[in-house]
């Protein structure tokens, strides 16, 4: 049950951030849009530190017992922490993704934006195909006709 509020509150969300990404990637100079990033990308930082002192301590698996807490804890957390697997993933798979979707954006509508992310399993699988040389079965042919065939009819809607 929650895990069906949350994906249904992530593809709300989702499409709203597609909609203003485009308003104000088409209402922004090209010049603004580092400050702009900076500013997406500060909100993304402190949200998900909040969720995970919320979700930790929600799902049990972060004690906020502050009286736990030392210097020496906290020191030995803050060395312990994957530090470049987490660079890597603000820097480019959230920070340059974000600086490509709001180029593009200038010149290309919410609507296509969603069908080609729509179509990302699709490039994944391809991908696979090509550099990891993965081979579909029955279920991954299926799996991709589905994809397609919920695809298919937006690009009728353009």
């Amino acid at each position: 049950m929650v895990g069906d509020l949350l994906n249904f509150l992530s593809a709300l969300f989702f499409g709203v951030h597609m909609l203003r990404t485009e308003h104000i990637s088409r209402s922004t100079s090209k010049e603004n849009f580092i400050p702009l990033l900076g500013y997406e990308m500060l909100v993304v930082a402190l949200v998900s530190t909040l969720w995970y002192f919320i979700g930790g301590s929600f799902f049990g698996t972060l004690a906020l017992n502050l009286t736990d807490w030392t210097w020496s804890t906290f020191w030995s957390s803050t060395l312990s922490f994957p530090w470049i697997p987490a660079l890597y993933t603000g820097l480019f798979s959230t920070g340059l993704c974000l600086w490509i979707e709001m180029a593009a954006m200038c010149n290309v509508s919410a609507t296509e934006t969603a069908i080609i992310y729509g179509l990302e399993p699709i490039w994944g699988a391809g991908f696979a195909w090509f550099l990891l040389g993965e081979r579909w079965g029955l279920s991954g042919w299926i799996g991709a006709a589905l994809v397609l065939g919920n695809t298919i009819p937006s690009f009728s809607m353009q």
